[in-house]
């Protein structure tokens, strides 16, 4: 089989690395005092034996700066009726009000966990790894837990948030 090479741009990584839906959390730190956190999509799990995760950061964050400092983090993981926090932690110059007016509570860890999430995971960081423009921290979890209800998680597919309702009413229509 026969393959023809593309120029591969920015744009069109984009736009095929959204047809990858992904859940949608925010990573929280604490310095000084001070709560911090960010919108991130890139997050997984790496390993069970030890237990780690994995989350990517922009290198240029003031999050990700604090989280090089501390060592400590947490990834709060978002429900469909969190879209407004998403929002909130994904925009850029307003790093000081982000967690005006938002409940939480402080891990063992002294990092944020947001009232509400679907689940947490609290982590100190083993690793990171340069990544391009991005850091990559892989953090032994020392910390986890989930709420007991039925929410559904929020999605980020195609650059817009989304549910797995709004996935399957999609599908049905369409």
């Amino acid at each position: 089989m026969e393959y023809q090479e593309k120029i591969i741009d920015s744009r069109l990584f984009r736009d095929v690395m959204g047809r990858f839906a992904t859940g949608v959390t925010i990573v929280t730190v604490h310095e000084t005092g001070t709560p911090h956190g960010m919108t991130v999509n890139s997050f997984t799990s790496v390993s069970l034996d030890p237990m780690l995760a994995m989350v990517c950061l922009d290198k240029g964050a003031t999050t990700t700066e604090m989280l090089t400092r501390t060592g400590r983090f947490t990834v709060n993981m978002l429900s469909v009726d969190q879209e407004h926090l998403a929002r909130r932690f994904a925009e850029s110059g307003n790093e000081r009000d982000r967690f005006n007016g938002v409940e939480y509570t402080v891990s063992e860890e002294g990092t944020p966990i947001l009232d509400d999430v679907l689940g947490y995971v609290t982590c100190t960081v083993k690793d990171i790894v340069e990544g391009g423009d991005h850091w990559i921290f892989i953090g032994e979890v020392v910390d986890l837990g989930y709420a007991e209800n039925d929410q559904r998680p929020l999605l980020y597919y195609r650059g817009n948030y989304n549910s797995l309702a709004d996935e399957a009413q999609s599908r049905q229509k369409g």
